[in-house]
Parts: structure tokens; sequence; C-alpha cells
């Protein structure tokens, strides 16, 4: 990228104002355009789970901020809640940040870059036999199938539901767009097409492979899952053409 030129990125999904701070920094432009909406799953019979955990000592394993927040905003701020001192086995990044912010009182037992890589990495603790998976209703097998071979249970709590949410835009002129998961991936493409010389950026490798049956555009997976990993890869690939 020549020193001065400002590159056009779409983003699909929001992005915090330090996030935009930081991208118009690295010489990006980005337009925010989420593909996808998240609704809490708020229900007596989640509560009904959810509560008795409150008191215990369990394992609970988040793969997703969203699951994080949903759970923590919705359940463990209730009038007749309390803050649980559970064990937390999550993914890095957001996962591990939003597990810090909001559940400070919680031990941080593991973490991962990926789904698959945490499921083994909880295996590997000594006399963990179960683990409480809060998650959304679409997520992936890795982690539980992983944790079930090696005789785990594994109890899944549905917090929130990912909801596509397509539109139409004109992607002339975009050199790249950033994905964040196979839902916006699949959502964004629902509806769009790109141009032939835009690049696509992925989290990580599972949004990764959703694009890869989504398009035959070039393909770019985070070296670090993370949004700011994320800008820092785009800026470095357009740096470096």
């Amino acid at each position: 990228m020549q020193q001065n030129k400002r590159t056009r990125i779409l983003c699909t999904r929001p992005l915090r104002d330090s996030l935009l701070e930081t991208a118009a920094a690295y010489g990006l432009d980005v337009t925010v355009q989420s593909f996808t909406t998240i609704h809490p799953v708020v229900t007596e019979n989640v509560w009904a789970v959810v509560q008795p955990l409150l008191s215990q000592q369990v394992t609970v394993v988040f793969t997703s901020a969203h699951a994080v927040e949903c759970l923590c905003n919705h359940y463990l701020h209730r009038p007749d809640s309390r803050m649980p001192e559970w064990d937390i086995c999550c993914l890095e990044a957001g996962t591990l940040q939003a597990v810090q912010q909001h559940m400070p009182q919680c031990r941080v037992k593991a973490t991962a870059a990926n789904a698959t890589a945490l499921a083994h990495a909880i295996a590997a603790m000594p006399n963990i036999q179960e683990v409480y998976f809060i998650c959304g209703r679409q997520r992936r097998n890795e982690l539980p199938d992983i944790l079930q071979q090696h005789h785990i249970a594994v109890h899944e709590i549905v917090v929130y539901e990912n909801a596509a949410a397509p539109a139409k835009l004109n992607t002339t002129g975009y050199a790249g767009v950033l994905f964040f998961s196979p839902s916006a991936v699949h959502s964004f493409f629902s509806v769009n097409t790109l141009p032939a010389g835009a690049v696509c950026f992925a989290i990580g490798h599972t949004t990764g492979k959703a694009l890869q049956a989504a398009t035959s555009n070039k393909i770019i997976v985070g070296e670090q899952a993370s949004t700011l990993g994320l800008l820092t890869t785009t800026r470095e690939y357009f740096n470096n053409l």
C-alpha cells in the first residue's frame, strides 16, 4: 500500500470506536455493516438450569464473547442471582476479555485459539468429568464431540441465537472484507458478490473454511483470533503489496 493511500474495507460486524480509530491509523477506511444479529435466549427454563450452578464449583466453557455477555446481562444480574466462582475454560482474545471484564471473580483454567485446541486443553486437565458449555444455538460440534470422546460429559446451556441479517450492498471499490463467523459469511454471500480483486479476511480457520465454500476470492486467515489481530493482518497485507 502506498504511503498516505487509504484502503477501503468492509467490516461485517460492529467495531468499537477504539478499533475504528486504530483502523484509521492503519490507513484503512472501514465501513461497518452487520450481517448477523444476536438474540438473547431468556427463559425460565434456562434460569432453572443456571441458578443451581451459581453456588457450585463447576467448570464452565465459553467459545463466544456473546455467550459471556448474554449469560451475565440476562441471568447473573437478576435480583435473585449471585455471582458464581466457577472455573472457566474459554477461547482467547475477545472471549477471554469478556470473561475478565464480566466475571472477574471466576478462575480461568484454560484458554486456546480455537475450539478444537480448547477441547484438547480441557481433556488434559486433571479430574474433569463434566463441563457446562454456555453457547449459542448455532454452535459447532468440534468441542463437545472431542470432550465426549474423552468421556467428559457436556451440558449445553443455550443463551443466544445468531440470526442472519442479509443486506444487499454495492461492493465495488472495497479492497477487502472482514469476516468474523461462518454465519456472517453465509449471510453476506446470500445476497452479495465481490469484485475479483477483493480479499476476504477471516478471524479464524472455521470462518476461513466457510469462505472457501462461498467464494473463489483470495482468503487470508488472521494470525491472531481477535479483531485487532485481524485489522493488523489486513494492514500488513496491503502494506506489502
